[in-house]
């Protein structure tokens, strides 16, 4: 997929490159989907806005994430209880065994098993005895899907500046002032 950069400043592609691949995670194919959405949205289009947008319901980044979650979790066994600790790893991490055992009222035999399966397929990643997300994206998605109501607009653009400000080196204040999804306004 080539992106049609006519009409970008030459300094356009460094100035955002680390922005871009730092909101990616350094993921190839979610750096793709930003800078398509940068471009779409015009390149003084803000990269925090680009996700917001991509992470809409209707978002490109929305749906690839769901499929990637969808078909790991179908691959591992115990969907159930591994829906549940990604829940909970959504919502806090990185935990260790006896927290993500307690959270979830399972011994932490059970609970170590989930989690090696989780490990198998991708999902979690544990340093130091303790697990996270292996996809802070997917995290993100979890955290505004994993719900039995889906977000507003107002959640997922507090969710991803949250998101951006975890990992941008500029205040939370610049970040969340410069968010807005289009159509939104």
């Amino acid at each position: 997929i080539a992106l049609q950069l006519d009409g970008a400043r030459r300094e356009w592609a460094t100035d955002i490159a680390p922005i871009v691949t730092t909101l990616a995670a350094g993921r190839a194919a979610y750096v793709m989907l930003l800078l398509e959405t940068l471009v779409a949205m015009g390149y003084a289009a803000d990269p925090v806005a680009a996700l917001a947008a991509l992470c809409q319901p209707d978002g490109r980044l929305t749906a690839r994430a769901r499929e990637s979650y969808e078909f790991r979790l179908h691959r591992a066994r115990g969907y159930g209880a591994l829906k549940a600790i990604l829940g909970v790893l959504a919502a806090d991490e990185p935990l260790n065994l006896t927290e993500i055992s307690q959270r979830l009222h399972r011994t932490p035999g059970s609970t170590k098993d989930y989690l090696s399966w989780l490990e198998d397929v991708d999902l979690v990643t544990s340093r130091a005895k303790r697990y996270s997300y292996d996809d802070p994206l997917l995290r993100l998605f979890v955290r505004l899907y994993g719900r039995p109501v889906p977000p507003s607009d107002d959640e997922i653009v507090r969710e991803v500046t949250a998101y951006a400000s975890a990992r941008l080196p500029r205040p939370a204040e610049t970040v969340s002032a410069t968010v807005t999804v289009p159509g939104t306004e």
